[in-house]
């Protein structure tokens, strides 16, 4: 059986996601959420934090199979200022990975960064800062796709100026980028992402095992079996958001990074879509920063 926690992660990096949220207390007021109409549209009424004010907004990612459309990906904020700004940075940070069997992908590279600047009139310039080390070539149509349609889920933003190094991005049109509703792809059902390990920095064994999904979701059923076919004892949970299983392992120190593991799920969302299956994945390990020491 699946429990509530507050453990978990979506994708490799939930504890921002999660930053603020503790367990209730009489004297602690319940959690609330503000979706906007983008949200709405693509995944529903988001889950209620347990505490605390979060706010569901979306991200877009192209699709590996066609680069020029994109697909929404839950984000969730614990900050009302600076949203934009907020999203943009995750889109871009490299916090967002997929594994390779995904139908999407993030296709900016490692250390890119982003300054957003109000032009006034519905218009926003996003100036993109791009380090220089990476080997592949830029695609800078999925990334126009993927900056510009996050960029208009916000009421302020109807066009988006992008700039590279300080020049208009190739391909922009004299008055910048608009919302293209065609090139947006529809969801189909939920499904499972990946399996990742969660290691305090160092450590041999780790702490737990997250079966992250694409989006909120309810469980039917969940089962993770290794590779000899048994399945993994410990304690289950549903993480924060609803997004993973958490499984705290009775014995942790049979599980190494790359091992193979069969999950199988039964699963619905709030839209009442349905996702089933079975797949094998190879645990990807996550580990926690060092401690700074005073």
């Amino acid at each position: 059986m699946v429990r509530k926690s507050l453990l978990g992660s979506f994708f490799l990096l939930s504890a921002a996601l999660l930053a603020g949220c503790e367990k209730k207390s009489p004297t602690i007021p319940a959690g609330s959420v503000k979706a906007n109409p983008a949200y709405v549209e693509y995944f529903g009424q988001p889950p209620t934090p347990e505490t605390g004010t979060c706010f569901a907004r979306v991200g877009f990612f192209p699709l590996r199979s066609d680069p020029e459309k994109v697909s929404p990906v839950p984000f969730f904020l614990f900050r009302e200022e600076g949203q934009l700004q907020l999203v943009l940075d995750r889109l871009v940070s490299g916090e967002m990975a997929f594994p390779a069997e995904s139908a999407l992908f993030n296709p900016f590279p490692a250390g890119t960064r982003v300054q957003v600047r109000s032009l006034g009139e519905g218009v926003t310039e996003l100036t993109l800062s791009l380090d220089g080390t990476s080997t592949a070539a830029p695609d800078f149509a999925a990334m126009a796709a993927a900056l510009t349609e996050t960029a208009v889920q916000f009421d302020e933003v109807q066009r988006v100026r992008i700039l590279v190094v300080g020049a208009p991005m190739a391909g922009m049109p004299p008055d910048g980028f608009g919302h293209e509703p065609q090139r947006i792809a529809s969801l189909d059902s939920p499904n499972l992402l990946m399996v990742i390990g969660n290691w305090e920095h160092g450590a041999e064994d780790l702490e737990e095992i997250l079966a992250n999904f694409d989006r909120p979701v309810t469980i039917g059923s969940f089962r993770l079996r290794d590779a000899s076919g048994q399945e993994v004892k410990g304690k289950y949970y549903q993480s924060a958001f609803d997004m993973a299983v958490v499984i705290h392992p009775e014995n942790p120190s049979a599980f190494r990074e790359g091992i193979a593991f069969s999950a199988e799920w039964d699963v619905a969302d709030a839209l009442g879509r349905h996702g089933k299956g079975e797949a094998v994945f190879r645990l990807q390990r996550h580990e926690h920063p060092a401690e700074k020491k005073e």
